[in-house]
This record gives structure tokens, C-alpha cells and sequence, in this order.
């Protein structure tokens, strides 16, 4: 999958649980958007094209870059949750409780980067397909013994989000499975 990869992490003394893409990704989205309307502004003050034609690219690439972003966030204490998928301009909204989702789920494919590793996919499934599957996490390992005892790092990780979500989790990384979400969907 070409998609920017997102990492778990708690906030506010585990109050939320977000998935978004790496602070330093964000910084460099943010950097682009800052950077840009710089640009621009020095460009009209001294009547510079380039300036101003470059800024208004770099800008608007920031802000491509931002709306096209998957990020789902958890409110732990009043159980909700609100996703936002791009990509483009028009992004996709959804909310709503931790009770319309069903499971998270860890499940193992082949890498296609690195021979004989396997990719970790930690996947969250709504009830009654409310939502389309969202991939929250993903790592790649190459695995010592059985694909599953490979996966046993990701299957903790995976069990840490569950039992604060108060969701069940299950392991399916018994053997290698397609990529949870396919590219031509």
C-alpha cells in the first residue's frame, strides 16, 4: 500500500487513543503549509513570480498532503471515535461510539520489500461494515520461528489498544492472508 503509516500513541493520561502519521511527518506537512504561505508573502512584497509561484506550490502541497491524511482518534472515557479518511480535498468523515466497532484484528502478510519477512497489520473492523476496515498500524519483521511467534510483539501492542478500547481482539497471524485493504478497491 503507497499510504502514509500510522502509530498508536495514548494522550492526556490515556483519556484518547490516536492514530495518526509520526509527529515528524506532521512536521514536515506543517513545515510545507508554514513554508509556503512565507513564500508567497515575500513574493508579493517584492514583486518576485518565482517566489509567489513556487510558494503557492509548496503551500498547496501542504495542504494536499494534510486533508489526504488518515487519522482516527478514541475518546476512552465517553467511548466515541472520530475518523477522518482522504484522500483529495473532500475527506470522509466518521463518528460515533467504541460499540458499533467490532473487533481489532492482527493479521500477517507477505512483505514484498524484504523476501521471507512478513507485514504485521493491526485492523479494525466495524459491526455490520458501518465503516470500510481501517489498517491502524503496520510492521515488518522477519520471523525467527513460526509467522505467528513473529507477530507476538504486534498481538501485545494490538491487546494494550483493545483493552482500553474494551474491544475484542483476535489473532489471525496463523498464516500469511492478503493485504487487509486492497489497492483497487
Amino acid at each position: 500500500m503507497l499510504e502514509t503509516p500510522t502509530r498508536g500513541r495514548f494522550l492526556k493520561e490515556e483519556r484518547f487513543l490516536v492514530f495518526e502519521p509520526d509527529r515528524l511527518y506532521m512536521g514536515l506537512v506543517y513545515a510545507c503549509i508554514g513554508g509556503g504561505a512565507l513564500m508567497m508573502v515575500y513574493g508579493v512584497v517584492t514583486f518576485n513570480t518565482w517566489f509567489l509561484s513556487v510558494g503557492l506550490m509548496v503551500f498547496l502541497a501542504g495542504i494536499w498532503a494534510n486533508l489526504s491524511l488518515v487519522r482516527i482518534r478514541f475518546d476512552l472515557k465517553n467511548r466515541t471515535y472520530r475518523r477522518r479518511q482522504g484522500p483529495g480535498f473532500v475527506p470522509r468523515l466518521w463518528q460515533g461510539t467504541l460499540d458499533e466497532i467490532d473487533a481489532l484484528v492482527v493479521v500477517a502478510s507477505p512483505s514484498l520489500m524484504a523476501p521471507g519477512a512478513a507485514n504485521y497489520h493491526l485492523v479494525l473492523h466495524w459491526k455490520q461494515g458501518r465503516a470500510p476496515l481501517m489498517v491502524l498500524e503496520t510492521e515488518t519483521r522477519l520471523p525467527a520461528g513460526s509467522i505467528q511467534m513473529g507477530g507476538q510483539p504486534t498481538v501485545a501492542r494490538a491487546a494494550k489498544f483493545a483493552s482500553a478500547m474494551r474491544i475484542p481482539i483476535y489473532d489471525n497471524t496463523q498464516q500469511m492472508s492478503a493485504h487487509p485493504v486492497t489497492i483497487w478497491s
